[in-house]
C-alpha cells in the first residue's frame, strides 16, 4: 500500500462473513491486517470520496448523526463503512 490512513480504532475481520471476504478477496490488496486479523489501515483512495461524501469530519464534531445499522454486502459497503473509522 502506497498511501494508507490508519483506523482510529482497528476493526476485526471477523465482523464481516467468510462470505464476504471469499466474494470480496481483492479487497484484502487494499487493507492492513494485523497479525491477529485486525484490520489497521486501509488505502487512501478507497475511502477518501465515503469521508467527504458522508460528511464524516462532520459527524465526528457531533454536527451530523452516525448512519445506523451498516449491511456490508460489497466492497463499496466496507469502505464506505471504514471511512467512519479514519480522519483524513
Amino acid at each position: 500500500m502506497l498511501d494508507e490512513v490508519w483506523l482510529d480504532l482497528p476493526i476485526h475481520k471477523n465482523k464481516l462473513s467468510d462470505k464476504f471476504w471469499e466474494e470480496n478477496a481483492e479487497v484484502l490488496d487494499q487493507l492492513l491486517i494485523s497479525f491477529d486479523g485486525s484490520i489497521m489501515a486501509v488505502e487512501r483512495e478507497s475511502v477518501k470520496s465515503h469521508y467527504v461524501n458522508q460528511e464524516v469530519q462532520m459527524m465526528k464534531l457531533g454536527y451530523k448523526k452516525y448512519p445506523e445499522g451498516f449491511t456490508i454486502e460489497t466492497s463499496d459497503d466496507l469502505f464506505r463503512m471504514l471511512s467512519l473509522y479514519v480522519t483524513l
